[in-house]
């Protein structure tokens, strides 16, 4: 199979036999790490979608952007605050379906009110929000917050940025009484999408989408460089990471030992984000879950001491090469400057005992934690509680093939022995392991949770935090808390945090909710993950990257990656980055969320 992929992508035209047809190499941008399996669904309905449909087939009202924070506006051309809870959006008279159909509020309104049907598909949950979505008139949707739940970061996140499907095509599906969830929307003659691609060609080996050169956005916006966008499917990160360094591969999303070694040693044309460490840009909060729900686990104190005990400095060098750094146990991603506002630092040094608040890796407290609850060291060198609660045996576990955080898993495991917590790793296939993450039946866990945005820190709050997204062990959510927590006035303090426009009352909000994290640490937020990104410039150049710092979400696998196609360009063929890529304030389309904000405090007072 290795084998097999890295003859087709030498060759600079890739036969694909079953559609007759090949790809010019210096029109394609050949892509890895976004896709890890066969392509399931090109449909928002169904409950896994192929990657692709909601970065490039369909796209959103506006697209955030987390260096500038600001939104470009792209389906839409403008908004407007009727009041404060609230919002109309414009939607562009030049926006049209691929099949010529105008993109119009209904089909707003017939998404929304579809997912609500059948709990799932683009805006899932919206109605805990948003009270209604209504066409106002054939290009004007509009969005009312709910009082009852009132979430200003969540209301602009669903009217912002939620992707409309075509009302036309999902009404004729109803009609002929097909099982929505279940359409695999595959057919590229009858695909009928928004955005400036559609699906060419897919087998189980490899994904293709075909720019549209007709696309409705093209006199606004231009057409992104590519031709074609092909993802070939590789079976792990060594074969994906081996393709990027035979120049297989243009645009990566990837783990790589020793990236730098790429262009230092072997001097290829590949880059990342920085030239130096970390070499990535933050993502998330990448966090040790420990599960609530389990005996031993269950005690705040063993979850206290496993925090203790995780080997920070030392996994991030050895096994994440220096690409990320050690989580605030805030869960603030405090490399982002206007985030350290949001962060009690007094408190955190206070409760850990450093100088910038984070949890020191110390086995000697970890143990006194332990000893002084009454956890005892048995015969084997397992402690027991004193319920008579053995602390083990337990599983942490990532898929097999993560190779950096299974070298954590192992190393965390180590450490967890040593203080008398019997773990063992396990490294099942990804099918398994996310079974178990969502179900909650997982002892402990290595995972994501969140990012930046201009919602942050709440949206990592909600994400770990917030009961509400909890489901009983046994059933499947997505949407996060996976160790099932549960705290009542957790969920009150999120309410208060986005349901105010003081910035002070949301910030006190916060630092309360550190104060309960640092007591009953549910889980530990143990590293800054990396926005895994490397590109090649053997045919495409212009990547966004710290010195050409255009576009803030430039890894394929993010959903909000679109303008990273526009920006770049052919080497035999370069063009300037489009002067819509700057804020307002530059000559550019972006608005900047404090002007959101700043419209929307205006709106209240009238």
């Amino acid at each position: 199979m290795r084998r097999w992929l890295g003859l087709v992508l030498l060759v600079l035209v890739v036969p694909l036999a079953l559609a007759r047809v090949s790809l010019p190499r210096e029109e394609t941008v050949y892509v890895a790490g976004a896709l890890w399996g066969p392509a399931t669904t090109w449909n928002l309905y169904a409950p896994q979608s192929t990657w692709g449909t909601d970065h490039f087939l369909y796209v959103p009202p506006f697209i955030y952007d987390l260096g500038k924070d600001a939104w470009l506006p792209f389906l839409a051309e403008s908004y407007e605050f009727v009041n404060d809870k609230t919002i109309r959006i414009k939607i562009r008279e030049q926006a049209k379906w691929s099949d010529g159909m105008p993109i119009t509020a209904d089909d707003f309104v017939y998404t929304f009110t579809l997912t609500k049907k059948l709990g799932i598909g683009p805006g899932t949950g919206w109605d805990d929000y948003i009270e209604y979505v209504k066409a106002v008139d054939k290009k004007v949707v509009e969005f009312k917050a709910r009082e009852d739940n009132l979430n200003y970061f969540q209301f602009l996140s669903y009217a912002l940025g939620t992707d409309p499907m075509p009302k036309h095509v999902y009404e004729r599906l109803e009609a002929q009484k097909i099982n929505i969830k279940d359409w695999v929307n595959d057919n590229p003659k009858e695909q009928v999408v928004s955005g400036p691609y559609k699906l060419f060609y897919y087998d189980p080996n490899i994904v293709v989408y075909e720019r549209i050169d007709n696309w409705w956005g093209k006199d606004i916006f231009g057409l992104p460089r590519p031709k074609y966008i092909a993802h070939v499917i590789y079976k792990d990160n060594p074969s994906a990471s081996l393709a990027v360094e035979q120049g297989n591969v243009d645009w990566a999303g990837l783990f790589i030992p020793s990236v730098w070694e790429l262009w230092e040693k072997k001097k290829l044309p590949i880059g990342t984000w920085y030239k130096q460490e970390p070499y990535f840009l933050p993502d998330g909060v990448g966090f040790v879950y420990v599960n609530n729900t389990k005996p031993g686990l269950d005690s705040p104190v063993v979850r206290k001491a496993i925090a203790y005990a995780i080997p920070y400095e030392e996994m991030l060098k050895k096994a994440y090469f220096g690409y990320g750094s050690q989580a605030h146990p805030s869960m603030v991603i405090d490399l982002f400057e206007p985030n350290k506002q949001y962060i009690d630092y007094e408190l955190a040094g206070k409760v850990w005992g450093t100088k910038d608040g984070r949890i020191p890796t110390d086995l000697k407290m970890a143990e006194k934690i332990l000893e002084d609850a009454g956890y005892k060291k048995g015969r084997d060198g397992i402690r027991v509680a004193p319920d008579g609660t053995r602390l083990g045996p337990y599983t942490i576990s990532v898929p097999y093939g993560w190779t950096d955080w299974m070298m954590m898993c192992e190393m965390i495991a180590k450490n967890l022995r040593e203080i008398g917590i019997d773990v063992k790793t396990e490294f099942p296939d990804f099918s398994v392991w996310a079974d178990r993450m969502t179900k909650g039946t997982f002892d402990i866990i290595i995972s994501w949770s969140v990012g930046p945005g201009f919602d942050h820190p709440f949206n990592v709050y909600r994400f770990v935090l917030d009961k509400r997204l909890t489901r009983p062990v046994g059933e499947v959510t997505w949407a996060g808390n996976w160790q099932r927590y549960e705290n009542d006035e957790v969920v009150k303090l999120l309410d208060t945090a986005v349901s105010t426009l003081d910035p002070e009352v949301r910030k006190k909000a916060y630092f309360r909710i550190q104060e309960i994290v640092y007591r009953d640490m549910p889980s530990i937020p143990a590293f800054y993950t990396a926005h895994w990104y490397e590109y090649s410039e053997q045919y495409w150049i212009n990547w966004p990257s710290e010195r050409n710092p255009h576009w803030f979400r430039p890894s394929p696998w993010h959903a909000n990656t679109l303008p990273t196609l526009f920006i770049i360009s052919q080497k035999k063929n370069p063009q300037p980055v489009p002067k819509w890529v700057e804020t307002t304030d530059k000559g550019g389309l972006l608005i900047p969320t404090s002007k959101i904000f700043n419209d929307l405090q205006k709106a209240a007072k009238k």
